[in-house]
């Protein structure tokens, strides 16, 4: 008996698995052994054992509930491709069917989407019962793209909520501000963003600055009366379209992808290359939706503003299956919607898009040189064309919202993208040139832009160093740019006309002079200051390249292809507004005057744009109140120019005739070389200026702005930003940071007046 005791003590029993725990082990967490009436801890204790006899059911098996979502699916598919959409018993129907089931548990289960695989099972066996009702679904314009091939789960579009623009204003000095909306969000903008010359606005109360920016974004999507098939391709000839509209307009500024690999795979040319992503399918289908006139691009064919709205709707579902396994046409279709959204005045949802492919894009490694990895030289091309696009759009939107690039130039040692088995050359080396340019406006935007280096100039007793370096840069990519490239646009204000090159090429020219504002217009003197802060003739420069905006963009807008620019130019044409403005309170008269007629005429070629890109709309109308707060009678303007335009028609001289000519000769003459002189004899005629203003050719080699004549700061007396006209002023595109501009502006003029 010994014996047996010390084997069971040498050999304990196993402790079983117990299904339950009393409630007094479940509170404890602590092992209970399910003794009964008592367990051993409670025994131990001597406290009340009890068990909960009310457990939950075991669920159904493994995949069980997938596979009735998806019988359930297939079986809504068949039923909507066999009844007809305005049938209100099938309507009844798909509603009930649509709707969320609740389980025995009380939980609450929607509808999951279909992957890849699971939608292609289901078109094919929805494509055979649809075949009966094609014609009847054939009646609306927009049935091809929202009901038509409806082979997977039903979603409806979401509407965007409405987000009023309002503004909480900081101190002046600090550079950007912080906003909040009705939901509570507080968002920061930077200084480069620029609105801050309303600060006498009617629509200025209580501290805030409002914008109404319900009245432009169009609240179509509420009211449509489908649902959006994610996995949905519109007809082939819309398709084809929309490919050929992308290709045209807006891939040769930003080549994104390798196009004759693209259409090859789209087309069914070579087998052997992957199909094209519905992601990425959609994305360009909504950005040259934008500019189609066909109406089944419209989610509403009585609203031309709708147009695109399903296929990015599209695009934003498939968007949800691409986060842990994206690859380059995921970054491709981000930049792509990125573009679409800011345009549309979603500029939150556009911004954060960018942001989303620039990490991915890390992810991917993208930044890495890969010319010796084991891919394809199609792989290799792809992935250098997708991150450089990255790269400029970076730089593009940071200026637009006043904030600091994110892709740091220390960081990538991917090479330039080749031209190979490209249609067109030109258009890779115009992205060489873009690149380059993009680089030194990401500079532009950490020298003067940054809180460090805004800190930085209000030390120094001079900034010209910074600013001569910088001029130098610029300089330097407009004298080596190839004569195929180069483009000095007409001097329209005075009566010049010649037709525009490549829209990229226009697009491209308009940076350049947005980047010399940005870099000249912090040191504009403020009417107060007697001794200029710079040597560089700052308000000279950036009235120079305001002027070469509005060239561009009348040029563009005569030929009636300015609506084909991307979002990103409307930028440019406002940063000109800003100086036009400015120059409209100069004590010249005719430079005033003339300020405000080029102010009417850039709010003509934004407007003009507004059909395609509502964000146009918005700050065309900032512009009209930033006339309306320095008395600019921009109808009088008008007036006087179409009196102008006139006399010129009935003038029997020609448009060269009517060049002006300064009174005064350039202060900075520069050669241009020889060939350069025989090729483009036209453009060497002297381009019209204020009289009080020198000429500045940058598209010739060797020009330089330093002014050795001007009055610089004395020794030893620091440099003074306050006393600067565009100091405080936003630099970028945001409608909030001009609101903190002019709210602080006007609590300093209250404070001066009641001193």
């Amino acid at each position: 008996m010994a014996e047996d005791d010390r084997q069971s003590t040498s050999h304990p029993s196993k402790r079983q698995r117990v299904s339950k725990a009393c409630e007094q082990c479940r509170r404890k967490k602590v092992k209970c052994d399910g003794g009964i009436p008592q367990c051993s801890n409670c025994r131990g204790q001597k406290l009340e054992c009890k068990y909960n006899e009310t457990t939950k059911k075991r669920g159904p098996p493994k995949g069980y509930i997938e596979a009735i979502e998806g019988r359930m699916q297939r079986l809504e598919a068949l039923l909507s491709s066999v009844v007809q959409e305005d049938d209100p018993r099938s309507q009844a129907i798909m509603e009930e069917l649509n709707a969320p089931l609740h389980t025995p548990y009380g939980e609450l289960v929607r509808p999951k989407l279909l992957g890849r695989s699971q939608a292609d099972d289901t078109s094919a066996m929805a494509t055979t019962t649809a075949a009966t009702s094609t014609s009847s679904q054939q009646g609306s314009p927009s049935s091809s793209i929202a009901s038509n091939n409806n082979n997977s789960q039903q979603l409806p579009i979401r509407p965007p909520l409405p987000q009023p623009e309002t503004c909480v204003i900081e101190n002046p000095d600090n550079l950007g501000s912080q906003y909040t909306d009705e939901n509570g969000p507080v968002r920061y903008y930077g200084k480069a963003s620029g609105y801050y010359m309303l600060r006498d606005s009617k629509n200025y109360k209580q501290g805030v600055f409002r914008f109404n920016s319900s009245a432009y974004r169009s609240n179509k999507t509420s009211s449509l009366p489908y649902t959006v098939d994610a996995f949905a391709l519109p007809p082939k000839d819309l398709s084809d379209h929309l490919i050929d509209l992308y290709f045209k307009h807006f891939y040769p500024l930003l080549p994104i992808m390798h196009k004759r690999t693209f259409m090859e795979s789209y087309q069914g040319i070579n087998p052997n290359l992957p199909s094209i992503p519905l992601l990425l399918l959609n994305s360009i289908f909504a950005l040259s939706a934008r500019i189609s006139p066909d109406i089944r691009v419209r989610a509403d064919p009585s609203q031309p503003d709708t147009a695109g709205d399903v296929f990015f709707e599209r695009a934003r579902l498939l968007l949800d299956n691409e986060w842990e396994d994206f690859t380059v046409s995921t970054v491709q279709s981000l930049i792509l919607l990125s573009s679409h959204q800011t345009g549309l005045m979603n500029t939150v949802r556009g911004w954060l898009y960018s942001g989303l492919a620039f990490r991915m894009m890390q992810n991917l490694g993208m930044n890495r040189n890969c010319d010796k990895w084991n891919m394809t030289e199609i792989e290799r091309e792809n992935r250098k064309r997708c991150f450089f696009c990255c790269f400029v759009v970076d730089r593009l939107s940071c200026a637009m919202f006043g904030r600091t690039p994110i892709i740091d130039e220390r960081d990538y040692d991917t090479p330039f993208p080749t031209d190979k088995d490209e249609d067109d050359p030109s258009i890779i080396e115009n992205f060489h040139q873009l690149i380059k340019l993009s680089g030194t406006l990401g500079s532009v935007l950490r020298q003067f832009y940054t809180v460090y280096g805004r800190h930085q100039l209000s030390v120094m007793s001079t900034p010209d160093r910074v600013i001569s370096v910088l001029d130098k840069e610029l300089n330097g990519w407009m004298a080596k740019l190839p004569l195929e490239i180069l483009y000095r646009p007409p001097n329209t204000r005075a009566g010049e006309r010649a037709a525009a090159p490549s829209i990229e090429r226009c697009q491209m020219h308009m940076l350049f002079y947005t980047t010399l504002i940005l870099l000249h217009r912090l040191f504009i003197p403020g009417r107060c200051q007697s001794v200029k802060p710079s040597v560089f003739p700052a308000n000279a420069i950036c009235t120079y390249a305001a002027n070469k905006i509005l060239d561009i963009s009348v040029c563009l807008m005569e030929e009636d292809r300015l609506q084909h620019i991307n979002c990103y130019a409307l930028y440019f044409m406002f940063t000109a507004g800003t100086i036009f403005i400015n120059d409209a309170q100069s004590p010249d008269e005719m430079a005033a005057f003339e300020a405000k007629i080029n102010v009417n005429k850039i709010m003509r070629a934004m407007e003009h744009v507004e059909s395609v890109w509502k964000t146009s709309a918005r700050h065309s109308n900032i512009l009209g109140e930033l006339a309306g707060l320095r008395d600019i009678n921009l109808e009088e303007c008008a007036t006087h120019q179409q009196q102008q335009q006139l006399l010129q028609q009935q003038s029997p001289s020609s448009s060269s005739a009517a060049i002006a000519v300064p009174s005064s000769p350039p202060m900075y003459p520069a050669e241009a070389p020889q060939q350069h002189q025989q090729q483009q004899p036209h453009q060497q005629q002297a381009y019209a200026q204020t009289r009080s203003q020198p000429v500045f050719d940058y598209a010739n080699p060797g020009v330089n702005p330093y002014d050795p004549t001007a009055e610089s700061p004395p020794d030893g007396q620091p440099f003074d930003p306050i006393s600067m006209a565009f100091w405080s002023v936003p630099g970028s595109f945001d409608l909030n940071e001009w609101n903190s501009y002019l709210n602080s502006s006007s609590q300093q003029q209250q404070e001066q007046q009641q001193a």
